[in-house]
């Protein structure tokens, strides 16, 4: 069953992280609800929120291919 899902990625903040992970997205024909980026005071990294949906497998696969990303830090399913 398809189910909302929202994901807490930290990223470095360089240029195109926001296009590969959406490209990722993209590619992969999965649908982003929501997308909220802002950058981490002090740092060079970025906090995304990101909102999809989709069942279980979906789910993990969209992890696992996020933590495959060079510039991705962490990818953490923030529980709905």
């Amino acid at each position: 069953m398809e189910a909302t899902f929202t994901l807490s990625i930290l990223v470095n903040n360089s240029f195109g992280v926001l296009t590969r992970i959406s490209g990722l997205f993209s590619k992969r024909g999965f649908n982003i609800e929501s997308l909220t980026a802002n950058p981490v005071e002090g740092t060079q990294q970025a906090h995304i929120l990101l909102t999809s949906y989709g069942d279980e497998v979906t789910k993990e696969q969209i992890v696992k291919q996020l933590e495959k990303l060079h510039d991705v830090e962490s990818v953490e399913l923030v529980l709905n």
